[in-house]
């Protein structure tokens, strides 16, 4: 979840319906690496990475077992644009999230949505669960197999933490290395 200084989420529309941005890579990337591919892709700098869930997917349709890694990541800059395949971007008060993405028109599978409000409604805890894929035409349909269990604790981005200016030089003049920059390097 890309939140941007008024603590809005960034959301992408394309077939599938709403969603927060996410990415798959099979590179070999570190996490940071990942979200920087990500961020560039948007066209935004992101900073303050936060792992706020860890949820496994069983599908009928294919033998593997993905886990998926979900983060919250503050807006350091840029202008979002909507990448290839999608079809709108849109900045969403925290509130409208799940709404949004629970409408009729969604073909994504339900398990998006319930873990995405679960983050949102308790932010400072680490997530985890499972849940069995499965697909019914065009819609994927999904039900959890293991209840949502808390993982440990993180400070979440709020507001006053959003709005801090995190991605300007630090105390001691040198820029802040927790902002990753498309393109750049990652930190170390």
């Amino acid at each position: 979840m890309i939140l941007n200084d008024q603590g809005q989420i960034l959301m992408q529309r394309n077939f599938m319906g709403w969603s927060t941005p996410g990415t798959r890579y099979d590179k070999r990337l570190t996490i940071e690496e990942s979200l920087a591919d990500l961020a560039e892709k948007y066209g935004v700098q992101v900073c303050d990475i936060r792992l706020a869930g860890l949820f496994s997917y069983r599908y009928s349709y294919t033998p593997a077992i993905s886990t998926r890694s979900h983060y919250y990541v503050r807006l350091a800059g840029g202008s979002a644009r909507p990448p290839k395949g999608f079809d709108e971007l849109r900045w969403v008060d925290r509130d409208k999230v799940v709404g949004l993405m629970a409408s009729e028109t969604q073909k994504a599978p339900p398990a998006l949505v319930e873990l995405t409000r679960k983050m949102i409604e308790e932010p400072d805890r680490i997530w985890g669960g499972a849940f069995s894929i499965w697909q019914e035409g065009d819609l994927y349909k999904s039900q959890m197999v293991q209840p949502f269990y808390t993982l440990g604790y993180t400070a979440p981005l709020t507001s006053a933490a959003v709005a801090s200016d995190a991605s300007g030089p630090s105390s001691d003049g040198e820029p802040d290395t927790a902002c990753i920059r498309p393109g750049a390097p990652a930190q170390t």
